[in-house]
């Protein structure tokens, strides 16, 4: 029996709904966000999810191709190599939804799976891993690339070499492009805005003016700049999503790291 860690964030697309499903389903959940790289067992703590067309992005790629990405480990120093949890399964969820229910509520229905699993640490820092997708019940799973290579992580650590390691293997039939490793976390927030702006707001919450704002990202402080995340990133055609069916556009996604009760 495996307990998640969820990522309490939801995410809207024209094609892609990002969400978190936690009512109805019957499991153990604790949710993440970017505090907990600093506690015990942080390779466990999720951050962010993100989904979009890989032609939204600077590759401007096809609009067939959807990215996923899974950010875990927050507030990671770029000077230390860390890895994914060996015992744990790293997942993203997908359910389908027809084009003329796009608007419904997430029913949390894991029409697909995507599963990482991965292996202890070598000496070069990286981890052997295994990608695993469950199609409508059906598992799929690879340990090499299509071109027989072992599937590893990425590293980035100082003193090892840098292993920009981005490969394809066979999923259900579909090639699927696949990443895992180190990356500065993109996530951007001004925190000391934050704090600036709840306290005027609660030292006058009727007249109190929003200064200093978050208007102005030249002059905001990012307190994620210069922290690393583990990421997880997925390339992968829409016609593995949807099942073969033209009147499906639109996917909920949301995201879990599992262990061992």
């Amino acid at each position: 029996m495996f307990k998640d860690l969820l990522n309490p964030k939801r995410l809207i697309f024209t094609l892609i709904l990002g969400a978190v499903i936690a009512g109805g389903i019957n499991i153990t959940s604790i949710a993440s966000d970017h505090d907990d790289g600093e506690v015990n067992q942080h390779s466990l703590a999720l951050t962010d999810l993100y989904v979009f067309r890989d032609s939204e992005s600077p590759a401007a790629g096809s609009s067939d191709d959807i990215i996923f990405i899974m950010n875990s480990h927050p507030r990671s120093l770029p000077t230390v190599q860390n890895f994914f949890s060996s015992t744990a399964r790293y997942e993203f969820h997908v359910t389908r939804v027809t084009d003329a229910n796009k608007a419904v509520k997430p029913t949390g229905t894991k029409d697909i799976t995507f599963r990482f699993e991965f292996g202890a640490p070598a000496t070069d820092n990286t981890q052997t891993m295994t990608v695993t997708a469950v199609i409508d019940g059906t598992a799929s799973a690879a340990t090499t690339d299509t071109g027989g290579a072992a599937l590893k992580t990425t590293t980035h650590a100082a003193g090892a070499a840098a292993n920009n390691t981005v490969q394809t293997v066979s999923l259900a039939g579909q090639n699927v492009t696949v990443f895992a490793g180190l990356r500065e976390d993109p996530f951007f927030f001004d925190v000391k805005a934050y704090f600036a702006v709840r306290a005027g707001i609660a030292a006058a919450p009727d007249t109190a003016t929003l200064s200093p704002n978050f208007n102005g990202v030249g002059s905001a402080e990012d307190f994620a700049k210069g922290y690393n995340v583990n990421a997880i990133v997925m390339k992968v055609p829409k016609a593995l999503l949807n099942g073969g069916s033209a009147t499906v556009n639109t996917f909920d996604v949301w995201e879990t790291i599992s262990v061992p009760n």
